[in-house]
């Protein structure tokens, strides 16, 4: 692909994102979407064959590098002979991975709108991509960790247990870019670190007392409701 071409379809995807994130797909027209990439409408089924397919590779494109990067950081623990992890371990890395590649890379904010929509939508349009692409081949190999730093646990309460992870992952992104879309000096900020203090942090910092955070709970958690039976 020349330079340009590729250029062109990143510009598409990268408006394709932030149209489909504040409007949704149905209310976004193809139109629209050249306008916003700077592009002539024929470029949209040029380069993927319509709306539908240019949606799926929105996703695509922002979750394989995420999906990848927690997969190798999971797979760097369980593969080190001088180390035998704990559930901690495990959890800290799905966390971590999960937190720097969403609030660390650009538009993230606004995929993870995408995604809401997305979710809560009746219709859809890229479910099959998302839970194909990203969802599964995770979820997959956490159970699988999961369960071999403490066999006790069966399947379904690992289920609840990854739920529980993600649910709270994704309540301190959006507490993080809520606050992101407030002006530094206004009083809504000022009430939002009164009543959570490291929301005044920096986003390396934020991620780090996240992920302690996340973490210290979860594990304590499992260990109340599934203790590691001694053989």
């Amino acid at each position: 692909m020349s330079e340009e071409k590729h250029k062109t379809k990143d510009r598409l995807l990268d408006a394709a994102e932030s149209l489909f994130a504040s409007k949704g797909f149905d209310d976004v027209s193809i139109r629209e979407l050249a306008a916003a990439a700077d592009v002539n409408v024929a470029a949209v089924n040029y380069h993927f064959q319509g709306k539908e397919n240019l949606f799926q590779q929105v996703i695509v494109r922002r979750f394989v590098g995420q999906r990848d990067n927690t997969l190798h950081a999971l797979d760097g623990i369980l593969s080190d002979p001088a180390n035998k992890p704990d559930i901690a371990q495990v959890i800290k890395t799905l966390v971590e991975q999960y937190l720097k590649s969403t609030l660390s890379s650009p538009g993230g904010g606004s995929f993870m709108l995408l995604v809401a929509r997305e979710m809560q939508s009746q219709k859809h349009h890229g479910s099959k991509t998302f839970f194909k692409e990203m969802v599964m081949p995770v979820f997959r190999a956490y159970s699988m960790a999961l369960m071999d730093v403490r066999p006790g646990l069966k399947q379904e309460q690992i289920n609840w247990i990854m739920a529980s992870i993600v649910g709270q992952i994704h309540h301190f992104i959006m507490r993080w870019h809520k606050k992101s879309g407030f002006d530094a000096r206004s009083e809504e900020i000022r009430m939002m670190i009164r009543m959570f203090p490291a929301l005044g942090l920096s986003m390396d910092e934020y991620i780090a007392q996240v992920t302690d955070h996340i973490t210290a709970f979860s594990t304590a958690a499992i260990d109340s409701l599934y203790p590691e039976v001694s053989p």
